[in-house]
């Protein structure tokens, strides 16, 4: 009989041992879980932020290749004869700087399609 109440015991207590650590799986899966879906989030905002950061160097790339070309310009005007006030701009100096600015483009959209390509 007591050999009975042992084994009945022990099958309680082996039951309760497998439901506990069934209980602490389920938690540690969640847990888990939990954090595999906080990285992809994390995941998901640092993909926005570097898109944001790229196309804010794109912008800033162009509005710098333009600025250039205005300053180019500026450092090549002629004045014109008897206007006092009054510049022009040859046409060959005029072919440069949209050479310079076609250059400039390219290079920043090339760069921007480089690092996009190697961000995400």
């Amino acid at each position: 009989m007591i050999k009975k109440i042992v084994a009945v015991v022990l099958i309680v207590l082996a039951g309760g041992a497998w439901i506990y650590l069934d209980h602490l799986n389920k938690q540690e899966q969640l847990l888990a879980e939990q954090a595999r879906q906080a990285m992809v989030q994390a995941r998901e905002q640092a993909k926005a932020r570097f898109i944001v950061q790229i196309k804010e160097d794109l912008t800033n790339c162009l509005t710098t290749a333009e600025k250039t070309k205005t300053d180019f310009l500026t450092l090549n005007q002629k004045p014109v004869p008897r206007k006092p006030g009054e510049f022009t701009i040859t046409q060959a100096v005029a072919d440069e700087a949209a050479k310079m600015l076609t250059d400039a483009t390219a290079a920043c959209q090339l760069t921007f399609d480089t690092r996009s390509a190697s961000g995400y």
